[in-house]
């Protein structure tokens, strides 16, 4: 058995790396073919600056305050996010009289909200720290009151009946049930913490990778804009990557049941 399944796992990895290769291999010959602009660099190019950049003592600067960034906003996200959403999905009335207000805030682009923060804030860390912070907590709370909401009819049924104290049902009922919905959320939220935070930084000037990407942009040095651009994109597969398998680690028991 897990003969196969290291086989399996070698054979999924493959595939994906023959997908990256097809991908890069497709994106030279376009740009040989002259189909994209002139100032969209080669893989070889590409190559090259990245290695420029993991040697370069500005890179590390600029990602130190891209990650301190995101995830101070992404930490006060999820404790607010949980903790809004384990009280707001558990009582029902409080759910009923919240849900226009959160369908609203869900849906409406925190980054219109920049200007508001840098006029309170000024353009700092603190700011970007901030909408960090509230473009991550949706996800969170949304996915947290629907696991809230997830209880099913007999055990609310049985929680009434006997009466069970609110301390106990909290640990032994309403958290085990959210746990999965609230681990998706924080899984959603990671990834967001880190585009916000990017994103920011190219519309503030705010130091971290978005500033790197403007200036190198500016210098016309696309090879290395694009080699930043890579690096956000790894940082936020990576911590996604190590979220879902922390997840699948602790709640094992969740994903056999699913089975």
């Amino acid at each position: 058995m897990k003969t196969s399944t290291k086989a399996l796992d070698w054979g999924l990895t493959t595939q994906r790396l023959l997908a990256v290769a097809a991908l890069l291999a497709a994106w030279q010959v376009i740009i040989w073919s002259g189909a994209l602009p002139s100032m969209t660099p080669g893989v070889g190019a590409l190559a090259s600056s990245i290695g420029a950049a993991l040697t370069s003592a500005t890179f590390w600067s600029a990602l130190a305050q891209t990650m301190t960034a995101a995830v101070s906003g992404w930490l006060i996200a999820v404790a607010a996010g949980t903790v809004l959403g384990l009280l707001i999905g558990s009582i029902r009335a409080l759910d009923r009289s919240t849900s226009i207000l959160i369908d609203f805030g869900r849906s409406f682009p925190v980054l219109a909200l920049m200007p508001v923060v840098i006029m309170l804030l000024g353009a700092t860390a603190q700011m970007e720290t901030v909408v960090v912070a509230l473009s991550c907590l949706w996800p969170v709370l949304v996915q947290t009151i629907y696991g809230a909401r997830r209880m099913d009819p007999a055990v609310v049924d049985t929680v009434r009946t006997f009466q069970i104290p609110a301390l106990l049902r909290f640990r032994r009922i309403l958290l085990p049930s959210a746990t999965p919905f609230i681990a998706t959320g924080i899984r959603i939220s990671a990834s967001i913490a880190i585009l916000v935070a990017v994103g920011v930084e190219v519309l503030s000037q705010t130091p971290g990778i978005g500033r790197q990407i403007t200036l190198a942009q500016q210098a016309q040095r696309w090879d290395s804009a694009f080699a930043y651009l890579f690096f956000a994109g790894l940082v936020g597969w990576g911590i996604a990557s190590l979220l879902n398998y922390a997840e699948g680690r602790i709640l094992t028991w969740n994903r056999q049941t699913n089975d």
